[in-house]
């Protein structure tokens, strides 16, 4: 009778330690030598960061009682991000373009003029920073796009009262992804019940594991700020500066670099910093506090042009 308890407790323990080592990293080939595949980073905390080459896919993940793991990537709450300021110096409404994809259509507008696409049918290359001033002012910015490839169109309305001056995010299909699943088995993930396996899991390595979660504590996976703060020409500095691997105090960063002053909510630095002539990207003397402004899903059909706000093509 006690040999067969000992039996129990070590399959019980070896049970428990199968599921426990789910942590770690898997690899998975593209088939492509030279794009370095799909790397895949499970945490113990059940958040996860999938890199490959171009993008990033960070979010949490669920295991059942068949080993099959529900990976739940962090995505906005709509395509778009609004951010908006007062700026006494645009006489209309200013508009900063960010992440607008050439391959999917967007439009931009307000309730009383409709909307219009951002860019042109063979629209190949975009400028940074992509902006336009629009001589109206705009009493609110409604914003369109289709959804995860789907036929249907989905508006969203941005009401604000006095601001002027916008940094409008656009979050691609590629970015919107939905949940999907992949099967834990001998170790090795099976995504879609693909027979080709991911390679067996590995121990994480700190350093490895510091690197993952600077990426999934930052944009990637991070809810909106509230506010954001930005030089002039879009440089957002809020989520960290260079290459830093270091987790971005941004509180403290503008507490003991700039003087703030909240009449005009403009940072300015005490002690001013060396760019070089002509680097107005990283021209970080002058920041401005930008304010994340609602959108509302919108029902109601606005009239539209076809005369797109950048019409930019690049030789190939």
């Amino acid at each position: 009778m006690k040999n067969i308890i000992i039996c129990f407790f070590l399959l019980l323990m070896s049970s428990v330690g199968s599921q426990t080592k789910i942590a770690g990293s898997y690899h998975v080939s593209s088939g492509n030598p030279d794009d370095g595949g799909y790397n895949w980073i499970l945490m113990e905390n059940h958040e996860f960061t999938m890199f490959t080459f171009g993008q990033i896919i960070a979010g949490k993940w669920e295991i059942d009682k068949q080993n099959m793991i529900t990976f739940s990537p962090n995505i906005s709450k709509y395509p778009f991000d609004v951010y908006g300021r007062y700026d006494p110096k645009v006489k209309g409404t200013k508009v900063m373009f960010s992440n607008f994809d050439i391959n999917e259509d967007a439009f931009i507008g307000n309730s009383e003029a409709g909307i219009q696409p951002v860019l042109s049918q063979d629209a190949n290359c975009l400028p940074y920073p992509l902006v336009n001033e629009f001589k109206e002012k705009f009493r609110d910015i409604i914003l369109s796009t289709h959804l995860y490839r789907e036929k249907m169109e989905s508006s969203y309305k941005a009401d604000f009262q006095k601001y002027n001056d916008f940094m409008i995010t656009y979050y691609s299909s590629s970015k919107r992804i939905r949940p999907f699943k992949a099967m834990l088995k001998d170790q090795k993930l099976y995504f879609n019940n693909d027979e080709k396996a991911s390679s067996e899991r590995k121990d994480l390595n700190p350093d490895k594991l510091t690197e993952m979660e600077m990426y999934i504590s930052g944009g990637a996976s991070e809810v909106p700020k509230e506010t954001i703060v930005a030089n002039k020409v879009y440089n957002v500095i809020s989520y960290g500066i260079g290459e830093s691997t270091e987790k971005f105090d941004e509180e403290s960063f503008l507490k003991f670099n700039y003087n703030y002053d909240p009449s005009t909510e403009i940072y300015t630095a005490k002690n001013r910093y060396k760019a070089a002539k002509g680097d107005d990207f990283h021209d970080l003397n002058i920041l401005y506090q930008y304010h994340k402004i609602e959108l509302s899903p919108s029902e109601k059909s606005y009239k539209r042009s076809d005369k797109s706000i950048f019409n930019i093509t690049c030789k190939n």
